[in-house]
């Protein structure tokens, strides 16, 4: 009834966001995978191998929203399981990011999770993830990893701006959730340096270009055959 077709796919931690903020690897969880198998269901079980998330790497509670036309956020901290010195509130407030774009409050926390494949076919997709929130929601994004290599955040907009929106990430709870178009065989490794020079092609591309077009095929005609 269903494709039993079963994909490669990795997962690395971005070189680009660890230098950024210097924390260790070891802080940043596993990506794991949904267990569907004990579900009486064929649909459910499908979906066994294509669904994975990611728990929070920190206790952080976030508050965003508008003031006088301008975005704000504001953050608490958990001193129980993290050590609060300047550099942590340096890290912290360098991956949170704001914007206010077309009447727009988005938040992202960003992550260094980034996926790694030589099957052309294959996509990802961000969704929802189960954590506390209040007043925003989650907005979902999709890539096809063979050609276009970065890292995926847990980005959020506010539904109400007359009112703050609330983020609470919690070490137990995903704050990303991973949807794949076909079954993966999912694991993690260090990148390489083909993997590395790849990444290089495309790396803050958004910031000094806005059609990307050109650049896509810049980038996918520079490509290795395999990466992995």
């Amino acid at each position: 009834m269903f494709s039993k077709e079963i994909s490669d796919c990795s997962y690395i931690l971005f070189p680009d966001i660890l230098k950024r903020t210097k924390l260790p690897k070891g802080v940043y969880n596993n990506i794991e995978k949904f267990n569907f198998k004990n579900f009486n269901c064929p649909s459910v079980n499908n979906a066994n191998d294509k669904v994975f998330f990611v728990n929070s790497f920190i206790n952080l509670e976030v508050e965003f929203g508008l003031k006088n036309d301008e975005p704000y956020y504001n953050y608490f901290l958990d001193s129980k399981t993290s050590v609060i010195n300047d550099n942590f509130h340096k890290i912290v407030k360098d991956m949170l990011q704001v914007s206010y774009l077309n009447k727009i409050i988005n938040i992202q926390l960003l992550s260094p999770y980034a996926f790694v494949t030589d099957d052309k076919d294959l996509q990802v997709t961000t969704t929802s993830p189960n954590m506390k929130n209040e007043n925003c929601y989650y907005v979902s994004g999709s890539i096809k990893p063979y050609s276009w290599i970065r890292n995926l955040n847990s980005a959020w907009t506010l539904i109400n701006k007359n009112k703050p929106g609330k983020l609470y990430f919690n070490l137990n709870d995903a704050f990303l959730n991973f949807v794949f178009n076909k079954n993966v065989n999912l694991n993690y490794i260090e990148p390489n340096q083909k993997i590395i020079n790849y990444i290089n092609q495309n790396l803050h591309v958004v910031a000094y270009r806005k059609n990307l077009n050109k650049i896509y095929k810049n980038v996918l005609s520079r490509r290795p055959k395999n990466l992995l």
